[in-house]
């Protein structure tokens, strides 16, 4: 089946915009042989793909996060190294009291 035979019989609303369609003008093939892809490092066969359970997203705001704060964490490690300050936690205390209490 010709390409013209295909189209003369559909509907259209302006008949001028297939006027200069001419079987004869159709694309033919090429005769270039096709590219061929020719890998230039070998890799190992047996690569197992493994998902990741992360979001990208919540992966990438994290890294993120841990660049913004890798500065302030060294500073903190500097600091407690020069002088030796008290525990920034501290058991509580009246934690005992409350429960005595009840």
């Amino acid at each position: 089946m010709e390409k013209a035979d295909f189209l003369k019989g559909l509907p259209v609303y302006n008949k001028s915009n297939f006027s200069r369609f001419h079987a004869d003008s159709v694309c033919k093939a090429s005769n270039r042989r096709p590219s061929v892809y020719l890998p230039t490092r070998e890799y190992p066969s047996e690569q197992i793909i493994v998902t990741e359970k992360t979001n990208i997203l919540l992966r990438y705001l994290h890294q993120q996060w841990d660049k913004k704060n890798a500065a302030k964490k060294r500073e903190q490690e500097q600091g407690e190294v020069d002088s030796p300050a008290p525990p920034r936690k501290i058991a509580r205390t009246d934690s005992q009291e409350m429960n005595d209490d009840s």
